[in-house]
């Protein structure tokens, strides 16, 4: 029980950090690249990967997060895999990504990318307005300075992906 709380209070100071308090040091791509790392490793596949696969973590309209996340999981592993950031335009194949992060989408573009993937165990994430109103699992927004976020749970639980409840009560909202 203590430990939990101690895992919740540490996520806590990790994701909801005033982005003013970082304005110098972290951007903006690099802070939700972190949130998108952070939300991995809070999160449990249903289905074994595959051991020679690397975790593909797809970014969609945004080549800055991509970058991001690059710098921030090089050499590392994730569920004892490679960590593989692949950079793509939104129109691009989301085949062997476990994680998308989508930006810059059109709402026709939006919709279409969550009902091809509507049904398989890959995590959704996005700054879209509405994305998890449309299907979409994480949604970040800015709130006084802090970015933030909220769940879709009906998408999550469709999905088979289980999300760490220390992570749930840390959602500005669910839809």
């Amino acid at each position: 029980m203590r430990s939990s709380r101690l895992a919740s209070a540490a996520l806590a100071v990790t994701l909801l950090t005033p982005l003013a308090a970082f304005a110098q040091d972290v951007t903006e791509p690099a802070l939700k690249a972190a949130f998108i790392y952070t939300f991995m490793k809070f999160t449990q596949w249903p289905e074994p990967f595959p051991a020679s696969d690397p975790f593909v973590v797809c970014v969609l309209g945004d080549p800055s997060v991509g970058d991001a996340l690059e710098r921030l999981v090089k050499g590392r592993e994730f569920a004892g895999r490679r960590v593989a950031v692949s950079i793509m335009a939104v129109s691009g194949s989301t085949k062997p990504c476990r994680v998308i992060y989508v930006s810059g989408a059109t709402p026709t573009q939006r919709a279409q990318l969550l009902v091809e993937l509507q049904d398989e165990s890959v995590l959704t994430i996005s700054d879209l307005v509405g994305f998890t109103n449309a299907g979409g699992m994480a949604q970040f927004f800015f709130e006084r300075g802090q970015l933030r976020f909220s769940i879709g749970l009906e998408a999550v639980k469709r999905s088979r992906l289980q999300m760490s409840s220390n992570l749930l009560v840390l959602a500005k909202r669910y839809e």
